[in-house]
C-alpha cells in the first residue's frame, strides 16, 4: 500500500482531536498517497485509533480517516502519521496523484513490534508504513490476541529481518484468527468493509445536552454511526466546533444512563434541508453503551 509509494506533496486541512483532548485545525500536507491509506504531517500530536477530518485543498473534498500508526519523533517541528480512510465524501484525490497499489504489493517492510500492553512481540510485514518512519518513536494500532483488544504495537530496535523465534512464529500464524474472532475482516472482504472496521452503521435514540447562554438545551436525535471513540449523528440544531456536551446512548426516556462528555469536532450541512450532521469525540474515559 504505502511501501515505496512515491512522495505527493499535497496541501491538506486536518480535523481532530489531539493527545491532550485539545480540537485543532492545521493546514499541512501529505507525504504519500494511494487509495484507502495516506501519510501526513501534523504538528499535534494524536492518540493511535482515533478520527480524524481530511479534506484535500484542491479539490475541496474530504473524508474521516482513522490514525493506524504514528512516529512520535518529531522531524522538523512534524509527525509523520498514518491514515486509514473510513468515510470518504466523494473523490478525495485527483487520478494522477494516486499511486498503484500492485506495484507495491511485494514491497511491505517487515518490523519486530512488541504491544505496549503485555509486551509479546511478532516480525511482521507493514505494508501500510512507509519505511522511513520505521523505527524509534513508531507506534500502530493493532489486535493483540493475548490482549484480546486493539492495542498500540511500538518499534524494537532488533533486526527484523532476523529468523523469528518458535513464540513470534505462533504468534504471527495466529494473528489471522484473532482478528477474525474479534469480528475483523477477513483476506475474502472487500477493502470497504476493511475500512469500515471499527465504525458500526447502527441507527439509535442519543440525547445530548447542551449548555448555551447560560442555559440547559436538550437535543434528541438518531445516530448515523457510531465508533470507539465517536458518533456521528444527524439534528436540526446548530453546534459549534470544539463544543463541550454530554452524551447518552441509546437513549430512553425512562432510563438512568449517565452521560458521557465530548466534544464537537465537525458540522456537515445539508444542502437544501434544516438538518445537520455532527461528529463528535468522546473525552471521557468510557464510550457510550451501544
Amino acid at each position: 500500500m504505502i511501501a515505496r509509494a512515491p512522495e505527493v506533496r499535497i496541501p491538506i486541512r486536518v480535523r481532530g482531536m489531539s493527545q491532550g483532548h485539545r480540537f485543532f485545525d492545521e493546514q499541512t500536507s501529505t507525504t504519500r498517497v494511494t487509495q484507502d491509506f495516506i501519510v501526513i504531517l501534523l504538528r499535534d500530536l494524536v492518540d493511535l485509533d482515533t478520527e480524524l477530518h481530511v479534506a484535500n485543498m484542491r479539490t475541496q473534498v474530504g473524508g474521516t480517516f482513522r490514525v493506524a500508526w504514528i512516529n512520535t519523533r518529531p522531524d522538523q517541528d512534524f509527525y509523520h502519521v498514518g491514515l486509514e480512510l473510513l468515510d470518504p465524501e466523494g473523490e478525495i484525490w485527483e487520478p494522477d496523484s494516486l499511486q498503484d497499489g500492485q506495484e507495491t504489493a511485494d514491497a511491505a517492510p517487515v518490523a519486530l513490534l512488541a504491544c505496549v500492553r503485555c509486551q509479546q512481540t511478532v516480525s511482521t510485514p507493514l505494508p501500510e508504513s512507509e519505511t522511513e518512519s520505521l523505527g524509534e518513536g513508531f507506534t500502530i494500532a493493532r489486535h493483540c490476541d493475548t490482549c484480546k483488544a486493539t492495542t498500540g504495537w511500538a518499534y524494537r530496535a532488533e533486526n527484523p529481518a532476523a529468523e523469528p523465534t518458535p513464540s513470534e512464529e505462533t504468534t504471527s500464524a495466529a494473528e489471522p484468527t484473532a482478528e477474525a474472532d474479534a469480528s475483523s475482516p477477513t483476506s475474502g472482504e472487500s477493502s470497504n468493509e476493511h475500512r469500515l472496521k471499527g465504525r458500526a452503521p447502527i441507527h439509535l435514540p442519543i440525547k445530548i445536552t447542551r449548555n448555551k447562554y447560560g442555559r440547559v438545551i436538550s437535543d434528541i436525535c438518531e445516530t448515523i454511526n457510531v465508533s470507539r471513540t465517536g458518533v456521528y449523528f444527524t439534528t436540526d440544531q446548530r453546534y459549534e466546533v470544539g463544543e463541550m456536551i454530554e452524551v447518552i446512548m441509546p437513549y430512553h426516556p425512562d432510563g438512568v444512563d449517565i452521560p458521557v462528555q465530548a466534544q464537537v469536532v465537525r458540522q456537515d450541512e445539508r444542502p437544501g434541508t434544516y438538518q445537520k450532521r455532527v461528529a463528535i469525540q468522546l473525552t471521557s474515559g468510557s464510550a457510550p453503551r451501544r
